[in-house]
């Protein structure tokens, strides 16, 4: 770290440590935005189902066919959960 010489010097680290932080704090926001949907019970669900069908097609020795109705499954799981957590979700509201 470099010696501060003047008030100059002060006020220009100071202006770079604000802008650093603000930095900083614009990627914990993504970052955590990533999290939360990572998490999300529609991602877990397709995520899970993706898995079971992959770990079947790799047994069966057909990876190609596995991993496409792996995809189709995952993705219709998905829509369901949202679906139905936007459903509870609104109970729970009233």
């Amino acid at each position: 770290m470099k010696k501060i010489k003047s008030i100059k010097q002060l006020k220009a680290e100071k202006k770079r440590l604000i802008e650093r932080q603000a930095e900083l704090e614009k990627a914990i926001k993504y970052d955590w935005r990533d999290v939360k949907e990572s998490l999300s019970p529609g991602n877990v669900a397709g995520q899970a189902f993706s898995k079971m069908f992959e770990e079947k097609g790799k047994q069966n020795g057909n990876t190609f066919i596995a991993d496409g109705i792996a995809q189709v499954v995952a993705g219709f799981v998905k829509q369901l959960v949202e679906k139905a957590q936007g459903k509870f979700g609104s109970w729970f509201k009233k």
